[in-house]
Order: C-alpha cells, then sequence, then structure tokens
C-alpha cells in the first residue's frame, strides 16, 4: 500500500516506509534475532526525527506511514500515538490470512538467509524466539491473532479501516479507492501500477543475482543519481517478480495444526469487522 498512496499528488508518505518510532519508544527495541541489528538501522528513535520525516510536504493533504509493527505491539503503541499524535489520526489496517502471512513471514526470512530451520521447526521454536526479544517479523504465529490488535485500535481511535489482503488482490481498482475516500483526498486518481506485485514474496532462482539486487553495491549506487525512486522501485520489483520463484506449499498437517490454533480467533475478527473469513479456516 505504501507505494500506492506515496504516488497520490495529495498524500506525503515518509521516505522511511516503516520508521518503527512508537514501537522504538514504547521500549521494543535491541533486538536479538539474526540480522535484526542491521534492520534496526533505520528506526526513527526521537520524535524530532519522526517530524523531519515530513518535511516539505509541499501542500500535501495527508501525511503517512507504514509501521505495521504498530498493530502487533498496540498495547503499547497506542498511549504513544496518543500521546504524540492525536485521537483524530487515521488508522487503515489491511490483514492477510494469518497461516499465509506467518508461511510468507517465514519464507522472507529463509530467503535472506537469516532463517536455518524448517517451517514447523521455527513455530516450535517461536516462544523462545519472543523470550529471547528477537524482532516480530520472526513471531510467525503470534502476529496473525489479530482480534485484540483490532479491538484496540477499533475501540481507541474514531477513524479506522480495517480491509483483507484479498481486496487488494482481488480488486484493486475499488480497495485503492475506497482508501482514498477514507482519507479525503481525490479517489479517482489512479496509481497507474496496481498490475505490480509489491514485496512478492518467495525463493530466488539466483542467490547471487538477488543478493546484487538487494544489497548496497557501486552499480546502485551510480543508478541511484540517474533515476527517480519511483521508477528504481518499480523497474526492481518487475525484476524480483521473475527472479523469485513460488515456495513449496505448506505441509497439511502443519496447515491444520495452524488452523487449530486460529480458529477462535478468526471467529471472533470476523464478527468484529462484519467479514465472512471462512476462507481462513480452510
Amino acid at each position: 500500500m505504501y507505494h500506492y498512496l506515496s504516488k497520490h499528488p495529495q498524500v506525503f508518505m515518509s521516505k522511511i516506509k516503516e520508521p518503527k518510532f512508537f514501537s522504538y519508544i514504547s521500549g521494543h527495541k535491541n533486538f536479538n534475532g539474526p540480522g535484526d541489528s542491521e534492520g534496526e538501522r533505520d528506526i526513527i528513535k526521537t520524535f524530532e526525527d519522526y517530524r523531519r520525516l515530513f518535511l516539505n510536504v509541499n501542500g500535501s493533504k495527508v501525511l503517512g506511514e507504514c509501521s505495521v509493527d504498530s498493530l502487533y505491539y498496540y498495547e503499547s503503541v497506542i498511549p504513544k500515538i496518543k500521546e504524540y499524535l492525536d485521537e483524530e489520526v487515521k488508522i487503515f489496517i489491511i490483514l492477510r490470512n494469518p497461516i499465509d502471512r506467518a508461511y510468507s513471514s517465514y519464507i522472507y526470512h529463509l530467503r535472506d538467509g537469516r532463517e536455518n530451520l524448517s517451517f514447523e521447526e521455527a513455530l516450535t521454536e517461536e516462544e523462545k524466539r519472543i523470550k529471547d526479544n528477537w524482532e516480530f517479523m520472526w513471531h510467525y504465529k503470534s502476529v496473525g491473532l489479530y482480534s485484540n490488535q483490532v479491538k484496540a485500535y477499533l475501540d481507541n481511535f474514531k477513524n479506522v479501516k480495517v480491509c483483507l489482503f484479498e481486496d487488494l488482490k482481488e480488486n484493486p481498482d475499488y480497495l485503492i479507492k475506497e482508501l482514498f475516500n477514507f482519507l479525503g483526498v481525490d479517489p479517482e486518481f489512479v496509481p497507474g501500477d496496481l498490475e505490480i506485485e509489491y514485496n512478492k514474496s518467495g525463493i530466488p532462482r539466483f542467490k547471487s543475482l538477488y543478493n546484487f539486487l538487494n544489497k548496497p553495491n557501486f552499480f546502485k549506487f551510480i543508478v541511484k543519481n540517474f533515476f527517480p525512486k519511483n521508477f528504481r522501485i518499480k523497474l526492481k520489483n518487475k525484476f524480483m517478480n521473475k527472479l523469485l520463484i513460488k515456495p513449496d506449499e505448506i505441509n497439511k498437517d502443519t496447515r491444520e495444526y495452524l488452523i487449530n490454533f486460529y480458529k477462535e480467533d478468526i471467529v471472533r475478527l470476523q464478527k468484529l469487522i462484519d467479514r465472512d473469513l471462512s476462507s481462513w479456516l480452510k
């Protein structure tokens, strides 16, 4: 959603996609998982630096950012949002089938060479990883327990919109228009690249080429100085979508285990947001 929102002329999105400021000042920091320290380099640690993200907004009607961990860390983040912003902020939440989300997060870490366990072994290790303060993306199961997370935002803020990942996949034009309406900006604007799948998960066909595209190097430094950011992102995603291959399906027994794990939470969630989520239980 970050890429689509950043295209709108009335919307200004922070240059850092996920500042994670509110979770950081809530005490969620100094993570110990493999590669976590590298990911913390872009975290915004002071409100002064957070405000700097929104300089030169050029008259934009809406300012935004996409720190997805704010949903998971809702108990400590919500009071900080109220303290530093106000209750009039608009919150947009997009939820994915928690089983697919958990496996996608696992594949993400596997792809980057950070995960060395099988999916099943990683699920078994999750409680220990949480106790040892591994970053939230390693909490494959726990992140998908949405009902309390969503309820907290609905209870604490007046302007909250909840959508499903399926909405984006099946009818992106409609969802984007709904989101623009919610934000109070021109709903007729079309980003123009809705056909591109951003942040696609998968296993790289060629590990060396994948690393070349995703890690700092001199060629990327040169390209950065000659082409605008949106063009670079679009081009990179086209390459990545061809480079990544679909991973193996989740083991049937593992899927059944996760269905049972999430069942009660999904039932609560569908009542809360008034959406049929029965497909998540198959």
